[in-house]
């Protein structure tokens, strides 16, 4: 007898203040790319937490990095220009 695996799954609470407020920026400016990129890192976040693996975990630090640029500095890093 096989060992049964059970499946990963996610879920999104749309009313967690952090997915709220993230959607009134959306709704504010859809092509603001700095919430883009917190969008991207949240769902990364999210799927890391969950047990998930990220096919580019280098991506993942790359959007690490450039919220932390962003917070200290007004230029963007160059990590941060070529990340898609």
């Amino acid at each position: 007898m096989g060992y049964m695996m059970t499946k990963k799954h996610l879920e999104i609470n749309p009313n967690h203040p952090i997915v709220e407020t993230l959607w009134q920026k959306v709704e504010a400016d859809k092509n603001d790319k700095a919430v883009k990129d917190l969008v991207v890192l949240l769902f990364e976040t999210v799927l890391l937490s969950s047990g998930f693996s990220l096919e580019d975990p280098q991506t993942h630090s790359n959007h690490i990095y450039c919220m932390i640029d962003r917070s200290s500095t007004c230029r963007p890093c160059a990590l941060c220009i070529v990340s898609p």
